[in-house]
């Protein structure tokens, strides 16, 4: 989906697991958010603990104005003074609609995280180009690569949207 392109569209979301602790971006995940730089995308990162303080605290270091953090309940972390734009009111919600708001995404992936793993579901239902970091703490396995429409990423994540589906129509 993202091949040799760094990102597409106008807007890239930048998400990761809050397990993620290194201190730097692994170097595919920084050239490709400098690709992103030099085309003047958006950037859309969250601001949780983890990966997302880490984009965060790159993209101040770069001096990059053009960042929307997107938060749910309230603001918790905004390294650059960016603008910050509240997407919902839980992190599902948050999650979801941030998903919904990029053009391409770059997510690490760490642990295999229920979270991460949910939104990679939606990313990849939606088609939406994704360059995938997954890391493991515990085996420090790597794989780098375009996210696969073919693999299962959340295998319970069509059940979960079934009784999503079930419990609005019984509204």
């Amino acid at each position: 989906m993202v091949g040799d392109s760094p990102s597409e569209g106008k807007k890239l979301l930048l998400m990761g697991s809050s397990a993620f602790k290194d201190r730097e971006l692994p170097v595919g995940v920084k050239e490709r958010i400098d690709g992103a730089i030099a085309r003047g995308m958006t950037i859309l990162v969250g601001e949780a603990p983890g990966a997302n303080r880490i984009y965060q605290d790159y993209l101040n270091a770069k001096g990059y104005r053009n960042v929307v953090v997107g938060h749910a309940v309230r603001l918790r972390y905004n390294a650059g003074n960016w603008t910050d734009v509240q997407y919902g009111k839980d992190l599902k919600e948050r999650e979801r609609r941030m998903i919904e708001d990029c053009d391409s995404a770059i997510v690490i992936w760490m642990n295999n995280s229920g979270v991460i793993a949910n939104d990679l579901e939606i990313l990849k239902r939606l088609g939406k180009p994704t360059f995938l970091y997954e890391c493991s703490s515990e085996t420090e396995h790597v794989r780098a690569g375009e996210l696969d429409p073919n693999r299962t990423y959340d295998p319970f994540y069509y059940v979960k949207d079934h009784y999503r589906r079930l419990k609005r129509s019984r509204q």
